[in-house]
């Protein structure tokens, strides 16, 4: 008793050092992808061939070949991810990291209502007081930019869809899950989610004219979001209660706009930083009133509002 005891403790100490490190490399992404000094949509194709590659072979060491049957069932959540990444790079390359993270964070306003109305999910409607927080705060986040910053009308455009496509990729996830294992499904869908950001790729043309500099940030994106940060996702995801990291999450906006300060240069205005406390406390508020079962039973209940990242896989 003592030794299961101990291990399940050992098991969520892992768990809580693995959702640390997967928030920390996500709330990199918006940097790197500007660091990278390269088109967005080439970035987002070679990211999705890259960890398409990494995420077959995954599945082919574990027995598992390929299938149209998954294929096809991963078909429109691959469609929805591929096109979210195209836009949520090409957001990030024409707005301010903070501005991106804080359109991304909106994530669980989408999610809530449609897991609520499509599977048969509970929607807490005290918690659309916290919505209203959060949604002003992101829109004093956005006006309140200044003027010389990074911060664009189409950025912010590129980061709503971003957001409706994720919302999307969530809710189509939803659908199949329990019919293939993670590195199974990962196998099925990043290849359709290739294909999608194909065309984006295309019409920006020279596909191949990405710089040395641009390469190692390519595959360090890569490697880090599509690879490593989904893999420890999915152990803490059977270590501690996913309500629990949802609301971990909540500082990856945070942590986004600070690595934004210190590599890249941007700043805030204190309206901006007023807005972003505003965000940050209404996304707790929203989904701590959304969680299906207490966090003090320990169980690894399915949270109705946060199953995954807030789009920067």
């Amino acid at each position: 008793m003592v030794t299961q005891q101990t291990g399940r403790e050992g098991n969520r100490a892992l768990g809580a050092v693995a959702v640390a490190i997967t928030i920390t490399v996500f709330s990199f992404a918006s940097t790197l992808v500007k660091r990278a000094d390269t088109p967005a949509e080439l970035v987002a194709f070679w990211r999705m061939v890259i960890t398409s590659i990494v995420w077959n072979a995954i599945a082919l060491s574990s027995g598992t070949r390929p299938s149209w049957r998954r294929i096809r069932r991963a078909a429109l959540p691959g469609l929805f991810f591929g096109l979210d990444i195209a836009f949520f790079y090409l957001g990030a390359t024409h707005n301010s990291v903070a501005n991106a993270e804080m359109i991304g964070a909106m994530t669980p306003f989408i999610v809530v209502p449609l897991g609520a109305k499509f599977f048969g999910e509970r929607l807490n409607s005290r918690a659309l007081v916290f919505a209203v927080f959060a949604i002003g705060g992101v829109a004093m986040v956005l006006f309140a930019a200044p003027a010389s910053g990074d911060a664009s009308l189409r950025g912010s455009i590129f980061g709503v869809i971003a957001l409706g496509c994720w919302a999307g990729y969530i809710s189509g996830t939803r659908r199949v899950r329990g019919e293939m294992d993670v590195a199974s499904y990962m196998a099925a869908m990043t290849p359709v989610a290739t294909i999608a950001v194909l065309p984006l790729a295309l019409l920006h043309g020279h596909m191949l004219s990405i710089t040395a500099h641009g390469w190692m940030y390519t595959v360090m994106l890569t490697l880090m979001t599509g690879v490593l940060a989904h893999g420890l996702m999915v152990f803490a995801q059977s270590a501690i209660p996913i309500g629990t990291i949802g609301i971990a999450q909540i500082a990856q906006p945070a942590l986004a706009a600070l690595w934004s300060f210190l590599l890249l240069g941007e700043t805030l205005q204190g309206w901006q930083v007023i807005g972003m406390a505003l965000v940050l406390v209404g996304l707790l508020g929203f989904v701590l009133l959304n969680q299906r079962k207490s966090f003090q039973t320990g169980a690894l209940a399915e949270p109705v509002s946060v199953t995954e990242d807030f789009g920067t896989a």
